[in-house]
């Protein structure tokens, strides 16, 4: 791939710089309505244990419901390649808007669930194709959605643009703990069993009219342009795709275990109420959304991407047993938010800039397929399973150490990828 300095090359904007804000917020926004409804299951993972997988075991039974969150991404791979695929075939605008179509109806599915009181093992069963329709359109959703941030706009802003779609994970992590904690607080635990845990799932579905309006403001060059560029799969891409797969998995592991895993870990193994643990989930969110976009900025000021994701790494590694360690021996609120909150630091400085690396490693003929098959099947094998994975380990090995191991080990194989990986930043790409 060839690469010049930014200095030499600028690219003129075909959009004006209104019409480039409106794309980005489309794309920002588009994503994390999205992510909203494929994650918020996570938050609501015990009471769905109960009303779609009954088991005389709790712990079987949240595992099961587990399985079923992880069941969600085994689609992610074929959706990555297909709705990938369609980006870079027909444009991101209409991808865009077909991801968004798909998840809204497995969103609704799941709102409309009835439980395994009414239908017995059909109940579990459609849980299970809701997870699978999600999956697949979440898959094609973070290619398309990159490279519409990556492309739009100034080469010297890539990287913050592009951090917003981490920014937007948070935002969606965010917003799901929120409305989860808001109904712990508000309803009593039978009126949550019966119908409040529908309320985030049918909210969800309003995902479909405001992002296809929102993604109407999508103006970018015919598609066919970018196919008169030479075809074929170049030996180097496919070593860079390898590399994204598991650049991607330290920090995709780390995503579902300290945000979304943390409440359920929080209530069974430290003990903490309910309602108190979605607080933590709350903290991580909000450190996700307000320094990812700092990071990114950053890693544009540096025209370097790779210092701050490798420093981050190496600081989330030396961290993680610590703060697993201390969460066990002083299992109170204000000791796990901060410690949370503290991991979640290093966390979005390991990741942010590497959100504007990995893409930048591909030409953009290519770039939303490649990006978005290796991470849905980076979040498929690692990401997806990660809650159902550390949950097991624990009960396997009775030692709730087990996510902080699970993680090192993780994100260590994420550092050596992440490093071998071009440097990009402050170059004009092709």
């Amino acid at each position: 791939m060839s690469a010049k300095p930014i200095e030499q090359s600028v690219a003129p904007s075909a959009a004006t710089q209104a019409s480039q804000t409106r794309i980005v917020v489309a794309a920002v926004f588009g994503n994390l309505l999205e992510f909203f409804d494929f994650t918020v299951y996570s938050f609501f993972a015990l009471t769905i244990a109960k009303l779609f997988f009954p088991a005389h075991d709790p712990v079987v039974s949240t595992l099961l419901a587990l399985s079923a969150f992880a069941i969600g991404f085994v689609a992610r791979p074929v959706g990555g390649f297909v709705l990938g695929h369609y980006a870079d075939k027909h444009g991101r605008r209409a991808a865009l808007t077909l991801t968004i179509f798909l998840m809204a109806v497995g969103s609704a599915m799941i709102g409309l669930a009835p439980g395994y009181a009414t239908i017995g093992l059909a109940a579990p069963a459609w849980i299970v194709f809701a997870r699978l329709l999600q999956g697949f359109a979440q898959g094609g959703e973070f290619g398309a959605a990159t490279a519409t941030l990556l492309e739009t706009g100034s080469a010297r802003g890539r990287g913050f643009r592009a951090s917003w779609q981490l920014a937007s994970q948070g935002a969606a992590a965010l917003l799901g703990s929120g409305m989860a904690t808001l109904l712990n607080y508000q309803l009593t635990s039978t009126q949550l069993l019966d119908w409040g845990w529908r309320v985030p799932f049918l909210a969800g579905v309003l995902i479909m009219p405001v992002g296809v309006y929102l993604r109407r403001h999508i103006v970018e060059e015919p598609p066919a342009a970018a196919r008169t560029k030479a075809a074929g799969v170049e030996p180097a891409l496919v070593r860079k795709w390898f590399l994204t797969v598991f650049a991607i998995m330290g920090m995709t592991v780390a995503t579902y275990v300290l945000m979304y895993y943390i409440p359920t870990y929080s209530i069974q193994y430290l003990k903490l109420p309910a309602k108190l643990s979605m607080l933590v989930s709350i903290g991580a969110a909000c450190v996700s959304l307000v320094l990812c976009p700092v990071w990114g900025a950053l890693s544009d000021k540096l025209q370097r991407r790779k210092p701050l994701t490798l420093i981050g790494r190496v600081a989330l590694i030396a961290l993680l047993y610590p703060a697993f360690w201390l969460m066990n021996h002083f299992p109170t609120l204000p000791v796990v938010f901060g410690l949370i909150v503290l991991l979640m630091i290093f966390y979005t400085m390991g990741s942010a800039p590497a959100y504007a690396l990995m893409p930048e490693n591909f030409p953009k003929h290519v770039r939303a397929g490649y990006l978005a098959s290796a991470y849905a099947v980076a979040v498929s094998v690692f990401g997806g399973t990660s809650q159902l994975v550390v949950a097991w380990l624990i009960k396997a090995t009775g030692n709730t150490m087990a996510p902080a191991w699970y993680m090192i080990g993780c994100v260590i194989v994420s550092l050596i990828a992440v490093s071998m990986l071009e440097e990009t930043g402050g170059r004009e790409l092709a």
